[in-house]
């Protein structure tokens, strides 16, 4: 498929993204889009193929993560202006993408917090009408001053960040330490960048980048899943056929559209792709398992619903055979969070 007449078909934007710079092991695209603030996407081989690979999980998660954490670091330190840095940990899943690690390899020290944010109306997979509420909170000790926030997450509505950066920066204030830039990495959806863009205008926040991993992703109706283009499965299901496409580069969505299922959430269920969560007091294990067996569901009724579109042909099965293969295989494999010597 021709990535242009995809683009074309499928909605996904591509005209409003111009190749910036490289960064080591990647490529920085900046999109205009809608949003205040800087908005950036990371295109590297790692992101990649956790982006289009919902069989990645576990340890080989970790490690592409932090390939991927590595390029997004650099990129970060290049538009860091202030010498304190606050680390934010959204509870539980953000670990998982291995930025703090990075920029520590990168020489970078920081204050950690950690805010967990919970939807305790919304079923699994959901965001709809749900309304988010802070459970836990921990901040060591704060810089005095002036700071730069860096903050790893999934931004599918942006709710959950906007709840947490609300409670940090209330935080931050009260122990004599004064935001002046947040800098945001992950899977981003756009309407997500815009409702977080928005919100740090309205408290006073200078500086804003966004830095997303491969594109800013669509969002589906039920505000969870987050694919590059595709039918939204969730309508589909219902009867109401739609499609969806995000925006990226024109390179991206070519280097992408081999490997890429259409209308696949791209984190997927990001914490359950992980061996192990920190959840603010204690350790839990990541239900890989049920990562992948949802991961083989969406791909099934995704194949069903992709043949009704213009775009459907040849090269969306063997794209279906490859991942499904793969999905097979990993459900078999018992040792993806087993550490060799």
């Amino acid at each position: 498929m021709d990535p242009k007449r995809l683009a074309e078909e499928a909605g996904v934007r591509t005209d409003c993204v111009r190749e910036l710079e490289t960064v080591d092991g990647g490529v920085l695209y900046r999109a205009e889009v809608d949003a205040p603030g800087d908005v950036l996407i990371l295109d590297t081989d790692s992101g990649l193929r956790i982006a289009a690979e919902p069989e990645l999980v576990g340890l080989r998660l970790e490690s592409e993560a932090l390939q991927a954490a590595r390029a997004a670091a650099q990129a970060i330190a290049r538009r860091l202006t202030l010498d304190s840095v606050i680390f934010l940990h959204v509870l539980r899943a953000s670990r998982g993408y291995m930025l703090l690690e990075a920029l520590q390899e990168a020489g970078y020290s920081t204050s950690e917090a950690f805010i967990r944010v919970v939807y305790p109306s919304a079923p699994t997979g959901s965001h709809v009408s749900a309304s988010p509420s802070v459970v836990l909170a921990r901040a060591e000790e704060l810089p005095k001053g002036p700071a730069s926030l860096v903050v790893a997450d999934t931004v599918a509505t942006g709710r959950t960040l906007v709840a947490a950066l609300g409670f940090l920066l209330e935080l931050a204030e009260f122990k004599g330490a004064r935001v002046g830039e947040v800098h945001v990495y992950g899977f981003l959806s756009e309407a997500g960048v815009r409702r977080v863009a928005e919100f740090l205008q309205g408290e006073g926040v200078e500086k804003v980048h966004f830095y997303a991993i491969q594109d800013l992703t669509a969002l589906a109706s039920n505000e969870y899943d987050m694919p590059l283009y595709g039918p939204d499965l969730p309508r589909h299901k219902s009867g109401r056929r739609a499609t969806l496409g995000g925006v990226a580069a024109e390179r991206t969505l070519e280097r992408m559209l081999p490997h890429y299922f259409p209308g696949m959430d791209q984190p997927g269920d990001w914490s359950e792709r992980q061996c192990v969560l920190y959840n603010g007091e204690g350790y839990e294990r990541g239900r890989v398992r049920e990562h992948l067996e949802r991961s083989l569901r969406a791909l099934d009724e995704l194949l069903e619903a992709a043949r009704e579109y213009p775009w459907y042909g040849d090269w969306v099965d063997r794209i279906y055979v490859k991942r499904r293969q793969a999905l097979l295989q990993a459900l078999q494999e018992r040792s993806h969070c087993v550490r060799t010597q």
